[in-house]
């Protein structure tokens, strides 16, 4: 059911609600340019959408922001195809310039999730497929995911936390943390610091221009470490065999070796437990 745009000053608002049925696995395919995207775990065959718009007017191109609200609100940019789900700039990808819109999304919990955002937040939690993020300008936060991860910020941090599958996290500008990951772990980031907690034995690769790599793999496994840092140190547990390869360069087996740990940064320490 949706509301009627109002204009306060300057500033234009309204909303959409949806709910679509799907009879299987879901996929979300989500775009936006503006605001943020949150998506958790709702009822089993059920999607349900909400949206709110945000705007200004404007002299400048794209046509009256309040008419392309009241536009959305008459049609929401939702469209089904079986079990797959558009949401956003779907069908007119010049619908949304200059509009924020605020997505709160409850899926079922065997869904896929690819989300993009030129400006805005993205947040995930509990979905047991696969999960694709990425944002131009934001932050990107996935929590309680089955299935394998891919996210990616050119300017904001990213936090994977729980993830059962694979993680693939790049970040130009921002912090990254994968937290209590079970499967690979891949983490890069020109500017920020890497913090890695793996539960279960799998190749970890990591690697900074500029800041630290704290790394704490799962207890009782076997790894086989290689560790390089040209201006920081180097932090690691006892190794059975160990070969220093410079000042700034290490290598060694932890618990007989195993699974392969690279780590390297120009300028940060790097430090494994």
């Amino acid at each position: 059911m949706a509301d009627t745009a109002s204009s306060r000053g300057e500033r234009l608002e309204g909303s959409f609600e949806a709910v679509l049925t799907t009879t299987g696995p879901a996929t979300l395919d989500i775009a936006i340019h503006a605001g943020f995207i949150r998506i958790r775990a709702g009822e089993a065959g059920s999607v349900r959408v909400r949206g709110v718009m945000r705007g200004r007017r404007s002299v400048f191109g794209w046509g009256s922001a309040e008419e392309r609200i009241r536009q959305i609100e008459a049609k929401p940019p939702v469209q089904q195809e079986g079990n797959t789900i558009r949401i956003g700039d779907v069908t007119d990808r010049w619908l949304l310039r200059g509009i924020a819109l605020f997505l709160e999304i409850a899926a079922p919990t065997d869904t896929k999730v690819r989300a993009l955002s030129d400006s805005g937040d993205i947040r995930v939690q509990e979905v047991g497929g696969v999960v694709d993020c990425e944002a131009d300008s934001g932050d990107i936060e996935i929590t309680g995911v089955d299935g394998d991860v891919r996210a990616s910020t050119d300017a904001g941090s990213i936090s994977v936390r729980q993830v059962k599958g694979r993680v693939y996290a790049t970040s130009d500008s921002g912090d990254i943390e994968t937290l209590d990951i079970a499967g690979d772990i891949e983490a890069g980031t020109d500017s920020g610091n890497i913090s890695i907690v793996q539960t279960a034995a799998a190749p970890v690769r990591a690697e900074s221009d500029s800041g630290r790599i704290r790394v704490r793999l799962a207890p009782d496994a076997g790894y086989t470490i290689t560790t390089s840092t040209d201006g920081g140190e180097i932090t690691l547990p006892e190794l059975e065999w160990f070969e220093p390869i410079s000042n700034n360069q290490a290598r060694g087996r932890l618990r007989g070796g195993g699974s392969t740990v690279d780590l390297t940064t120009d300028s940060g320490d790097i430090s494994i437990r």
